[in-house]
């Protein structure tokens, strides 16, 4: 597969627009789920600040915490503070899935086990990192069918669709 720019940002100012563009992109519509999977700590914290740039789009959104199904939670809205993670719930399929970066840290079987759990057939798969290529590096997308890849930095985040 090879990556094609779709778009990308001048600067840190771009990430939250970059993000919610490529989500708006991917024809996901009102209360249709998307689940971010990462790891705890640091992929949480991504996953509520992506979060809260699409919070008005009025999706349901959930945060897997190292891939791992019983560890799906609901991320809500509170007023005051910002995105949290709530009670735990389990949607049945996600129209959207976000694989986070940290996820390299934790068995790869958590990873496709979710992806076969919860992306339907009609599902889209974003690979979400700051690391330039790490999909790649790892073989990731020879096993994962990614749609799109966010490669997120301080400088240029980018967005990718992947092609054959």
């Amino acid at each position: 597969m090879k990556k094609r720019v779709l778009f990308e940002g001048a600067d840190h100012t771009s990430m939250l627009p970059c993000f919610r563009r490529l989500i708006i992109d991917t024809g996901i519509r009102k209360q249709e789920n998307l689940l971010f999977a990462g790891c705890e700590g640091p992929c949480y914290s991504m996953a509520t600040f992506f979060s809260f740039a699409i919070r008005d789009l009025n999706l349901s959104l959930y945060f897997a915490a190292d891939a791992k199904l019983e560890q799906i939670r609901r991320l809500e809205h509170v007023k005051g503070l910002g995105m949290a993670a709530t009670k735990r719930g389990k949607p049945v399929k996600s129209k959207v899935l976000v694989l986070m970066s940290g996820l390299v840290h934790v068995p790869f079987e958590n990873t496709l086990s979710l992806v076969r759990e919860v992306s339907g057939e009609e599902g889209i798969i974003i690979g979400e990192t700051v690391v330039p290529g790490l999909f790649e590096e790892k073989e990731w997308h020879t096993r994962i069918p990614f749609r799109y890849i966010f490669e997120f930095s301080m400088r240029n985040p980018t967005v990718y669709k992947m092609e054959d």
